[in-house]
């Protein structure tokens, strides 16, 4: 009885690492969104060269 309480534990613990990975991952940013915000901390006055 004890193995199975374990083993639903590791379940639920597994169910829940998974539902935040895809939570991360939809909300991860583009790579166009981290090309603007590299530009913007390399060049904090607005000088864009492209």
């Amino acid at each position: 009885m004890i193995a199975y309480g374990c083993l639903g534990i590791l379940l639920l613990f597994i169910v829940s690492k998974i539902a935040v990975y895809f939570n991360r991952q939809k909300k991860a940013p583009t790579p166009e969104d981290l090309d603007e915000t590299l530009l913007t901390i390399s060049n904090p006055r607005g000088e864009h060269t492209s």
